[in-house]
C-alpha cells in the first residue's frame, strides 16, 4: 500500500477536491517519469495480441492435437513463459489487474462484473505511457471491472475502439497497441449453438485444419462421450483461428517496416473457457500462455535469447510494470507486480496468487497460490462445488457439455475421478502438484509427505492477505453500503471500515470441522459484520444446528441476514426466514438482492412458496422499476439466479 496516497484524503471529499488531488497527484508523477527517461536512446514500440479463454494448448506448449503453425513460428522467436498466470479465472477481475498493475483482492476488484470505484490516482498503465510521448490504441475490449472505467480509458488511451491501431499514431511517435481475439472465447468453444460456432468460426477453416473429435485429448473428469469429444474439438478449431490472426497482425507489422522496432507479447485472458477451466481457480483456469518477442534492436532487454523457454513466474501484475520498464518509465509506487522484462528487472517472484470471488450469481471466496510447480487452493467457503460454473449457473446451461455433466451426475453416471470436480462441496484447503498432476485432481492437502508445504503456503498466503490489505473477505452488500459511491480501497484502508486481522482468524474456521462451534458462536455477536457473516458462514457449512442463526434474521448487516435465512430454510420449513430473502429481491442494494436471489434459487423446492413472488421480482428489476437509467446490464447475478430458480421450479 502506498500511504502517500491515502493519508491527506478527506473522509468525504468533493468532487473538486478529488479532481484537485488527482490532478495534482499526476503533475508530480507525470514529472517524475518524464525526468526517468534517459534522453537519446531508441524505445520500443510494443504490441500486445491478446486471446480470450484459452489455456497453453498451443504446439509450441507440447501440445500435439493443436493446429498452430504460426503462433508456433513466432514462439521460435520468442521467449516461451511455461510458468504465467492470469490473477483469476474470470476476464474482467484479470483486466483490472492488467490496466492498474495491482492485485484484484486489495484493490476490490476481485467480483466479476462488480464496478466498484478505486482512488483516482491508481490510473490504467498506458496513461504514464502517454505522458512520455507513446501513442496509446487499444482494439477494443477494455471490460476492466471498475465504476470509473469510461474515465480511465479516456485517460490511457489515444483511441479505444474497433477501428485503433498504430497506423493512427502521429509521425514519429513509438506506439503501446493492444489486438485483442474473441474467437476464442467460452461462448464459441463450449457454450453457443454448435450450429453458430460452426458458421462464425469452424466455417473459417479448411477441412484439413478442422480437428478430429475421435482423437479429441479429454481431460480425465470428463465423460468420454461424442459431445465431450466435439466440444474439445471445437475448443481447438477455435484456437486454430486465432493462429491465422496472429499471422494476419505479425504481418500488417513486418508490412509497415515495423517488426525490428516491436517488442511483440501474445497471452490470454485466462485458462482455457470449458469446463474445469473458467472460473475454476485451478492451475487450468490459470496458467497462459505467453510469449514475447524482442527484436535484434532490443534484445539487451530480453533476459534470455529468442526461441528458449524461461521457467521465471509472472503473473497478470507484472504486465504493466514490465511494459513501462521497456519503455524507461518509472513505475508507480503503488502498483504491485515486478517487471520482467527490460534494464533493472526486479528479482523473481517466489510465488504469484490471485483471487476467485463472485462470478454473475456463483458466489465464493478463493484465494490461490503458486510456485508454479505446486498449487494451493484456499477456499473460505467450502459449500459450493469445486466448480460451480458447470453445474450451478446460469450462462453456461446452454452449454451443451455442461448440460451433459449435470444431466449425468444427476443420474449418478459420474466416476469418482470426475466426481473430484463435480462434488457437491470443497474442501477448504486443496493442494496440488501441477506437474504430475495438471488436470489438479489429487488433493495433497492432508497428505503427510506434503504436511509442511501446505503450512508453508498457507502462511504466505495469509501474509500476502493481511500485508496488502485484501478486501476479498467484506461482504459485497455491506462492502457497497460502506463505500456510497467513494472507494472502498480507502474507506478500508483510511477510514478503518474492515478489520481484516479480525476477519480473517473467524473466516478460516469455515469448513474445518465442528469443534470450532464455540468459536464460531461466539464470533456472532462481533461488533463488526464481516466477522459476524463469517461466523454465519460457519454454522451455515456445519449444517446440523442453526438456532444460534435465527437472532440473525434481524441483523444490521444485509449479508448476515441472507446466509442466515437461507441456513435456517434449508434445515427446516420456516416462513420468517423465506419471507426475509423475497423481501431482500426488492432491496436498492443491488448486491443484497442479488443474493437473495441465489438464496432462493439453490433452496429449490423449499422456495417455490415464492414462485410468484419471484417472478414478479424479477419482472420489476428487469423492466428498469428501480432505475430511471432501465435495468443495470451489469449486474447479470440477480437476473441468472431468479430466471433459474423460476425454471427449475416452473418444470416441476
Amino acid at each position: 500500500m502506498n500511504k502517500n496516497l491515502i493519508q491527506y484524503v478527506p473522509a468525504v471529499p468533493s468532487s473538486m477536491q478529488r479532481q484537485a488531488m488527482k490532478s495534482f497527484v499526476i503533475l508530480l508523477t507525470s514529472l517524475g517519469l518524464l525526468l526517468s527517461a534517459k534522453a537519446g536512446e531508441p524505445r520500443p514500440n510494443i504490441l500486445w495480441i491478446t486471446a480470450e479463454d484459452m489455456s497453453p494448448d498451443l504446439g509450441c506448449y507440447g501440445d500435439a492435437y493443436a493446429r498452430t503453425p504460426n503462433i508456433d513460428k513466432l514462439a521460435e522467436q520468442s521467449i516461451r513463459y511455461t510458468r504465467a498466470f492470469a490473477e483469476s479465472p474470470m476476464c474482467a477481475p484479470s483486466r483490472s489487474t492488467l490496466i492498474t498493475g495491482m492485485h484484484t483482492g486489495p484493490l476490490g476488484t476481485s467480483q466479476m462484473r462488480s464496478a466498484h470505484p478505486i482512488p483516482a490516482t491508481f490510473r490504467g498503465f498506458p496513461a504514464w505511457l502517454r505522458e512520455a510521448g507513446y501513442y496509446t490504441s487499444n482494439n477494443v475490449k477494455t471490460d476492466y471491472n471498475l465504476a470509473n472505467e469510461k474515465e480511465m480509458i479516456r485517460d490511457a488511451w489515444d483511441e479505444s475502439s474497433k477501428t485503433a491501431h498504430w497506423r493512427k499514431r502521429p509521425a514519429g511517435k513509438p506506439f503501446f497497441s493492444v489486438f485483442n481475439f474473441t474467437d476464442t472465447h467460452q461462448s464459441m468453444t463450449s457454450r453457443d449453438n454448435y450450429d453458430a460456432f460452426v458458421k462464425k468460426v469452424q466455417s473459417r477453416l479448411s477441412p484439413g485444419e478442422i480437428h478430429d473429435p475421435a482423437k479429441a485429448p479429454l481431460p480425465p473428469y470428463y465423460p468420454d462421450t461424442a459431445t465431450a469429444r466435439r466440444t474439445v474439438a471445437r475448443y481447438y478449431d477455435c484456437i486454430s483461428t486465432l493462429d491465422v490472426f496472429v499471422r494476419d497482425m505479425l504481418a500488417e507489422l513486418e508490412a509497415d517496416g515495423l517488426a525490428q522496432d516491436t517488442i511483440v507479447f501474445f497471452y490470454s485472458d485466462h485458462g482455457a473457457g470449458m469446463p474445469g477451466g473458467k472460473a475454476a481457480a485451478f492451475d487450468r483456469g490459470l496458467r497462459v500462455p505467453l510469449l514475447v518477442h524482442c527484436p535484434e534492436k532490443f534484445r539487451h532487454l530480453a533476459p534470455a535469447a529468442n526461441g528458449t523457454g524461461s521457467d521465471r513466474l509472472v503473473c497478470f501484475a507484472d504486465f504493466g510494470p514490465t511494459v513501462l520498464n521497456l519503455a524507461r518509465v518509472k513505475v508507480p509506487a503503488h502498483m504491485q507486480g515486478r517487471p520482467f522484462l527490460g534494464d533493472g528487472t526486479a528479482e523473481p517472484n517466489r510465488f504469484v496468487h490471485g483471487t476467485r470471488d463472485r462470478m454473475d450469481e456463483t458466489l465464493e471466496t478463493t484465494r490461490w497460490l503458486s510456485d508454479g510447480c505446486y498449487h494451493l487452493v484456499r477456499s473460505f467457503d467450502t459449500r459450493p462445488p469445486a466448480d460451480q460454473q458447470t453445474l450451478l449457473s446460469c450462462y453456461n446451461s446452454n452449454g451443451e457439455l455442461c448440460r451433459e455433466i449435470r444431466a449425468l451426475k444427476a443420474a449418478g453416471n459420474l466416476n469418482s475421478t470426475q466426481m473430484k470436480l463435480w462434488g457437491d462441496s470443497r474442501p477448504p484447503v486443496m493442494l496440488f502438484d501441477t506437474q504430475s498432476d495438471p488436470w489438479c485432481l489429487n488433493n495433497l492437502a492432508s497428505d503427510p509427505a506434503h504436511t509442511e508445504r501446505t503450512a508453508t503456503m498457507l502462511a504466505e498466503l495469509e501474509n500476502i492477505m493481511l500485508r496488502d490489505f485484501d478486501l476479498g473477505l467484506w461482504p459485497e452488500p455491506d462492502r457497497v453500503a460502506a463505500e456510497n459511491g467513494y472507494s472502498v480501497y480507502l474507506r478500508a484502508h483510511r477510514d478503518k471500515f474492515y478489520p481484516l486481522d479480525r476477519i480473517l482468524p473467524i473466516a478460516k474456521l469455515v469448513g474445518h470441522g465442528p469443534q470450532h462451534r464455540d468459536a464460531l458462536d461466539a464470533a456472532l455477536a462481533d461488533s463488526d459484520p464481516s466477522v459476524r457473516y463469517w461466523a454465519a458462514i460457519g454454522l451455515a457449512a456445519l449444517g446440523d444446528d442453526i438456532k444460534a442463526l435465527r437472532p440473525l434474521l434481524k441483523d444490521s448487516a444485509a449479508s448476515v441476514r441472507i446466509v442466515a435465512a437461507e441456513a435456517i430454510v434449508r434445515h427446516e420449513p420456516d416462513s420468517a426466514a423465506l419471507d426475509l430473502l423475497t423481501t431482500e429481491l426488492d432491496s436498492r442494494n443491488e448486491w443484497a438482492a442479488t443474493r437473495a436471489a441465489r438464496a432462493l434459487e439453490l433452496l429449490g423446492e423449499k422456495a417455490r412458496p415464492k414462485l410468484d413472488i419471484m417472478r414478479d421480482a424479477l419482472r420489476r428489476r428487469t423492466s428498469g422499476f428501480f432505475s430511471k437509467e432501465g435495468p443495470d446490464p451489469a449486474n447479470y447475478g440477480l437476473e441468472f439466479s431468479l430466471t433459474m430458480a423460476l425454471k427449475a421450479l416452473e418444470l416441476h
